[in-house]
């Protein structure tokens, strides 16, 4: 066992770091020190409110409409749409469309939003 531990230290080598060029002691194959391995949190400065065109969109989502569906809707791309739940994701602080939907539907996430015309 003793053996184990000698071998395991044996194998770490001081390595200098590939982003920060700090230098640290790793195995082999590790190039990036542990402080640059944590992800960085991005403070965003994005306003909290939801335009007329988000909270449209999260209404369509909440009544189960796909990306599809909803860019035909408001005539719009499909990409379009894409970047919209991606900004509204952010803004609300969910990760995927059921989460969105939950939200709009318990905390009535669509206050004051005029009804989408009908398809």
């Amino acid at each position: 066992m003793r053996a184990a531990v000698i071998e395991l230290q044996s194998s770490q080598i001081t390595r200098n770091c590939h982003r920060c060029g700090t230098e640290f002691r790793a195995f082999h194959s590790i190039r990036i020190c542990a402080t640059c391995r944590k992800p960085r949190v991005r403070v965003r400065p994005i306003s909290k409110r939801l335009t007329l065109r988000e909270k449209q969109v999260v209404e369509l989502v909440s009544k189960g409409s796909l990306n599809k569906e909803i860019a035909y809707r408001l005539h719009l791309q499909e990409g379009t749409i894409k970047t919209y739940l991606h900004a509204i994701f952010q803004k609300v602080g969910v990760s995927n469309r059921t989460e969105l939907a939950v939200w709009a539907l318990t905390l009535g996430g669509t206050p004051n939003c005029p009804p989408t015309a009908p398809a």
